[in-house]
């Protein structure tokens, strides 16, 4: 089986019905309309909608279920530990970014994002389906790994290490608006091929992270406003192969407003 990250759709057909292979939906839908999944997906995939099966509704707004919560949700999808699973959004975007991340934050091993999407698997003619797959529930364990994550807490102890790189995936005009003091800038949406709503080439990729000093050798905390730019980036650089990279899930909205973290 590939070792890849992103997969093509060619990959995901010839593995579709593979015993081991799960495919998550994570385009936005609204179960009371007729978009997203419910209008149309990739045979046997199952839905995660992040409004509901990643977030609940806190004072002072949204925040992170607990990991135990979100692995309850992914075991009654029928999705195990041991599943390789494969994220779709409707490019390659920041929610299929996001899924990675909490994937990659919750321990699972096996993980992979499909290059392009639902737009490459429609434009590719790939086989589509309103079936709703009959799942199995099954028990899920979340097996937390930190260091996927970053808190205010982690950056201010360890930002002053030569090996760390703080990189702010928001456009220029909001990283020049303010940003954590250190952080260099390189907006996401600079990895995709908008034509494909693949991500560039590789070559193209390490180069544009290169010239901001993102080397593989350095740990890389990546942040945005609040965490979902910056999940796609983590996605991109852990499929260059890049070894150490923390999300900060928080990113300016726990950083400059709900804490006052200086700013420069």
């Amino acid at each position: 089986m590939s070792d890849s990250v992103v997969v093509s759709v060619a990959w995901l057909q010839e593995h579709l019905n593979d015993a081991k292979v799960r495919v998550i939906d994570a385009r936005v839908s609204d179960p009371r309309l007729p978009m997203g999944y419910k209008a149309s997906h990739i045979p046997g995939a199952v839905p995660f909608d992040l409004n509901r099966d990643m977030y609940e509704m806190a004072m002072g707004g949204p925040r992170m279920k607990s990991p135990e919560a979100v692995a309850n949700v992914l075991g009654a999808r029928g999705i195990s530990n041991d599943a390789t699973l494969v994220i779709y959004d409707e490019g390659t975007g920041p929610l299929s970014g996001t899924v990675y991340w909490l994937l990659k934050y919750l321990g699972h091993d096996d993980v992979r994002v499909l290059n392009g999407g639902w737009h490459a698997w429609q434009k590719a003619n790939a086989p589509t389906t309103k079936d709703v797959p009959q799942v199995q529930p099954v028990s899920y364990t979340a097996n937390v790994d930190e260091t996927q994550h970053s808190t205010a807490e982690w950056i201010q102890e360890n930002s002053a290490r030569e090996d760390i790189l703080l990189l702010d995936t928001r456009m220029d005009s909001e990283y020049y608006m303010g940003h954590i003091p250190g952080a260099v800038n390189l907006s996401f949406d600079e990895a995709i091929d908008f034509p494909t709503q693949g991500l560039k080439d590789e070559s193209v990729l390490r180069a544009q992270f290169e010239n901001v000093g993102a080397t593989p050798d350095k740990e890389i905390v990546v942040y945005c406003g609040s965490g979902s730019r910056s999940a796609h980036t983590f996605l991109v650089l852990k499929s260059l192969g890049y070894p150490r990279v923390r999300n900060y899930k928080g990113s300016m909205l726990d950083w400059a407003h709900h804490r006052g973290l200086p700013l420069e």
